[in-house]
């Protein structure tokens, strides 16, 4: 019998081979990568580790020295290892916290996006977040409204929300699925 081309494995190694298995949907990064593009006046970035970092015991520390006139003047962009076609649905779920922020309640804000990494970097999905001090899952969802291809695609992570400094842990992004929480509730029952 001859397994149809979509059934054999399409990840780089075993161990994402094992988390797309387990994922709703298809794994579209590399989750254990953290080496992203870091960009803006001011910024500073460092990687930190530690045993209470949930999901991979590391993460990048961005510090954002003002907020900016938009969200978009500080930012990372986190690798989509595919193309995103137009009327899929996509989600991208991230571990975040804020170290300090010079906001009134002393939480960060990150402003998270689909994007084409190319002029004039159209996106969709644009949600703003309240990051809290505490290492937490956030998660969102969108259907894409644009197609955008191999090697363009990114999750862009705007910072410039506040004078604060931010941590970004794994980060996972699966076409295909309007939710991670329900295989992240599986993965710690097991």
């Amino acid at each position: 019998l001859a397994m149809p081309a979509a059934a054999v494995a399409a990840q780089p190694n075993a161990e994402l081979q094992a988390l797309d298995d387990a994922l709703p949907g298809t794994l579209i990064n590399d989750p254990t990568r953290l080496d992203w593009d870091v960009f803006g006046t001011g910024q500073t970035s460092k990687p930190v580790k530690g045993d209470d970092i949930p999901g991979g015991k590391a993460a990048l520390q961005i510090s954002v020295p003002k907020a900016g006139a938009t969200l978009y003047e500080v930012g990372t962009n986190a690798p989509i290892t595919a193309g995103i076609k137009s009327g899929t649905d996509v989600v991208v779920a991230f571990y975040a916290r804020t170290v300090s922020a010079a906001t009134s309640d002393g939480n960060g804000r990150i402003g998270v996006r689909f994007q084409q990494n190319a002029s004039p970097y159209p996106g969709f999905g644009d949600t703003t977040f309240v990051i809290e001090k505490e290492w937490k899952l956030y998660q969102m969802t969108a259907k894409a409204n644009i197609d955008i291809a191999k090697g363009q695609a990114i999750i862009g992570f705007q910072l410039s929300g506040a004078k604060q400094i931010i941590e970004l842990g794994q980060t996972i992004v699966a076409s295909g699925a309007t939710s991670l929480t329900a295989m992240r509730a599986k993965t710690e029952q097991s």
